[in-house]
């Protein structure tokens, strides 16, 4: 039972159909769909917006139709326009009467569209309380996990596939039916473009702002290399072991952040050097617990040693391995050439361009890319 008809069965009144006092919002086109794509709650904030978004958007410009996104506080990277909250509820009321479509968990947004008359794809997360009075055909509901999808938050607007809200937006606007390859997982640093430095070349990308550069000596201890690298651009390094301190000195402007990777019998007094030269830096290991316990001792009066995170691959099973494959927002650079993990630099299979190629699953899968898969986006052309 939604709000009104509590309130009317409790008070014996009718009430009249409601409205919202509009104001005009200036939009240079006529043609769009509203996406609620941000929320500071935690419990309405959708993750997969980027992968509706790819998928839906080459059919909304061919058929001249733009995209609206209402959000909280901050603006993403899309080419779209975007109203916050220095909009009032009556400019965004004037948009939602004018929109073709609206898509999101908000609640308030929900009621605007079903006032208005907005056909709309509301994603259910609040079970607590129906106030909406959307029908039950323009709902998804994230109150049961997809087969074959890990939900990387636990919370669950999340548990959502973003194909399924693709597919109904695609549908209601345009009356396609589209088939998708299916999400299975999204790493949680995928978001983070990177570009990882096997130091045995150097290169310049002239734009280290757009791609976070990190030097992997504990991959290749290439002291001369990773001076060089220093040298052409800011960048932060990975290392599992003291680095020459004429370079910590010499280039620590160029030095963003510095990993230190505590093995067995690391050198604790590579930090007195990095306090020193006031280097920002964090301790991280993979080491099991009964060998870590022993390097702590070492760090107490440092600071904390990290661990590493591996990701449970438990989501591929019961899954057709032959259909899965990766993407990666991490480059790692070996020898000029690039790669997408490091199996595949070991193997020598580079491509000019990573972050566009679909990669099949490694033959095995180590614990080396169970560290890496942090970074990839996990999906599958078998229909679940």
């Amino acid at each position: 039972m939604n709000l009104l008809n509590s309130f009317s069965s409790t008070t014996g009144l009718k009430p009249s159909k409601s409205f919202v006092y509009e104001r005009f919002y200036p939009l240079d086109f006529d043609k769009f769909i509203v996406l609620d794509s941000q929320s500071t709650n935690p419990a309405f904030h959708y993750i997969f917006w980027f992968r509706v978004i790819e998928l839906i958007e080459p059919y909304l410009v061919q058929a001249g139709i733009r995209i609206v996104h209402f959000i909280e506080d901050k603006k993403y990277h899309y080419n779209h326009t975007y109203i916050d909250n220095s909009a009032s509820l009556h400019h965004k009321s004037y948009v939602m009467k004018k929109a073709l479509y609206y898509c999101g968990s908000s609640k308030l947004y929900s009621l605007l569209a079903s006032e208005y008359g907005v056909k709309q794809c509301l994603l259910k997360a609040d079970y607590i309380l129906d106030n909406t009075l959307v029908p039950e055909d323009q709902i998804i509901n994230s109150n049961y996990k997809r087969v074959g999808f890990f939900n990387p938050t636990g919370i669950s607007v999340n548990n959502i596939r973003p194909e399924e809200i693709a597919k109904k937006i695609l549908k209601d606007t345009l009356g396609i039916e589209e088939v998708f390859d299916n999400t299975i997982a999204v790493g949680k640093v995928f978001s983070a473009p990177m570009l990882e430095l096997i130091p045995d070349c150097s290169f310049k990308t002239g734009n280290p702002r757009a791609n976070e550069i990190v030097v992997r000596m504990d991959c290749l201890h290439n002291e001369n290399m990773l001076a060089e690298q220093l040298q052409l651009e800011p960048c932060s390094i990975v290392t599992s072991k003291p680095i020459n301190p004429n370079i910590i000195k010499q280039l620590k402007k160029n030095i963003k952040k510095l990993f230190y990777l505590i093995e067995k019998n690391s050198d604790e007094s590579f930090l007195d050097l990095l306090e020193s030269e006031k280097i920002n830096y964090d301790l991280m290991t993979n080491l099991e617990e009964k060998d870590l316990a022993i390097e702590k001792m070492k760090y107490l009066d440092h600071k904390k040693i990290n661990k590493l995170n591996i990701l449970d691959m438990s989501f591929l099973n019961g899954l057709d391995m032959s259909k899965v494959y990766f993407r990666s927002n991490k480059i790692i650079v070996k020898s000029g050439k690039t790669f997408s993990t490091k199996w595949h630099s070991r193997v020598g299979q580079s491509t000019p361009d990573v972050r566009n190629t679909k990669n099949s699953l490694p033959p095995f899968i180590d614990k080396t890319f169970k560290e890496e898969a942090d970074y990839f986006y996990f999906l599958t052309s078998e229909q679940l």
